[in-house]
């Protein structure tokens, strides 16, 4: 049964909201707590409950129309000494429910009780001196987004009208650290998840973008035992940092200064760059992360993305099995554009949001449970009409069908932002449309996923 068209009015701002968290990496640093342990390994958290410890700071709801949540704002005590401030809001619907953890690499909270956090909390949102960073050299700036309780559950609203559960782990880049900090954060934030009730412990994903991306797959990896990770996914995210240096440390200006930051964050916890005589990348490579990398892991990326190369994600794919949505481009990247590529250009809505979010809550969803996104035709076709052009020229597209056919599954209707008026469809019926428009094709909602089944239509 397709879902009442009267829940639109609340997917709009949840849309714009998702939107912003996962492309604000294009244009602010990354994230990182109190310093604790700068070594960040990936074993799992463990049930051993008395090396972390939580404390709630504040209890508040969130209200949407007729349905309220809780929200619970809590301090987790890790047991290096460091603490991680995360914002807990589970489902509003009664027996265990999944979890989506979403990482917050950015935002700026005032709720810590912390100075640095109150400092921060008083200046207006834009470029400030990263006076708190680790080796600050007196010249490099930060991107400062302060952040409300209620914005910040903005940015959890898809999962919540999906009945999932959600966690928000803030990383708090303003307030230094490193990044042995932030993979401690988001092992914290699984341990967190791990000691709730209320929890299906066999439906928890991780979910993030570009810097948050990062921390959405190392949380994954680093789940308790308890209560390990289904899923994973990831939006343009740095996964390798021996590799991810180098490509930061040949970029030319601006993009350079911007990723200063990020690489004294990372020298922080290495001991310096991979050339460098006592450095140690180990917990940060490529080699840690696959072995406990859930094996429904999705990463997307644009080919012109010049923060993180694209090769990062392709090393995902090729080295740990993980799933992939691409937007493959003629050329190579601006060197020195600070940009993720042009993917959330597309219009209406962006169509790596569509893929990501569809792909992150079929699975945590319960079988027989509707599953309601957003979409936008002319986004998918924007799309698709990349993926023909790189067929053309021989390229490997072998991974879109996969992608496309999961859109089709029966359980998922999209809001087609680009139809009007706006109005429900089932998921088939916009790749439909979108794979008719592009390849010339007569497919229907009815017969698109068994043609998927056997690749993209030839061109």
């Amino acid at each position: 049964m397709p879902p009442d068209r009267g829940i639109l009015r609340r997917w709009g701002p949840a849309a714009v909201a998702l939107a912003a968290l996962a492309a604000c990496s294009d244009d602010a640093p990354a994230a990182a707590p109190d310093s604790g342990s700068d070594a960040p390994g990936l074993d799992a958290a463990g049930p051993d409950a008395g090396a972390y410890r939580a404390e709630t700071l504040a209890t508040t709801t969130y209200a949407d129309g007729d349905r309220t949540w809780s929200v619970t704002l809590a301090r987790i005590h890790r047991p290096d000494g460091g603490r991680t401030y995360v914002q807990w809001i589970p489902s509003d619907k009664p027996g265990p429910r999944p979890v989506v953890v979403a990482t917050m690499p950015y935002a700026g909270i005032a709720w810590t009780g912390e100075a640095v956090d109150t400092r921060w909390a008083a200046l207006p949102a834009g470029q400030h001196p990263d006076v708190d960073g680790p080796g600050y050299d007196g010249r490099s700036q930060i991107v400062y987004e302060p952040s409300t309780v209620d914005g910040a559950s903005d940015t959890a609203k898809l999962h919540l009208l999906n009945d999932l559960s959600a966690l928000l782990v803030y990383g708090r880049f303003y307030a230094g650290g490193s990044v042995g900090d932030d993979v401690a954060d988001m092992r914290a934030g699984m341990w967190f998840v791990a000691e709730q009730a209320g929890v299906d412990r066999a439906r928890i994903g991780t979910f993030g973008g570009s810097w948050g991306g990062f921390e959405a797959l190392y949380a994954a990896a680093g789940a308790d035992p308890r209560a390990p990770a289904a899923v994973a996914v990831a939006i343009y995210p740095p996964s390798d940092f021996a590799t991810w240096v180098e490509h930061a440390r040949s970029r030319t200006q601006p993009v350079r200064d911007f990723l200063e930051p990020y690489l004294r964050r990372i020298y922080a916890t290495t001991g310096g760059p991979p050339d460098a005589p006592d450095a140690d990348y180990g917990g940060l490579r490529l080699a840690d992360l696959c072995p406990t990398l859930p094996t429904d892991t999705l990463v997307l990326h644009d080919d012109l993305d010049n923060l993180v190369p694209i090769a990062q994600s392709q090393a995902l794919g090729a080295r740990c099995g993980a799933d992939a949505v691409y937007w493959p481009r003629a050329g190579a990247p601006d060197p020195g554009a600070g940009t993720h590529g042009p993917l959330g250009e597309e219009p209406g809505y962006a169509s790596y949001l569509t893929y990501a979010v569809a792909y992150l809550h079929l699975r945590l969803a319960p079988p027989s449970q509707v599953v309601v996104g957003l979409a936008a035709k002319d986004a998918m076709i924007a799309h698709l009409t990349l993926v023909r052009a790189a067929a053309a020229t021989g390229r490997d597209v072998s991974w879109a069908a996969p992608r496309l056919r999961e859109l089709c599954d029966p359980r998922l209707y999209l809001y087609d932002l680009s139809a009007m008026p706006i109005g429900v469809r089932t998921g088939a019926a916009v790749v439909a449309d979108a794979v008719n428009a592009v390849w010339g094709t007569s497919y229907t909602e009815a017969t698109i996923a068994a043609a998927l089944a056997g690749g993209l239509p030839r061109s």
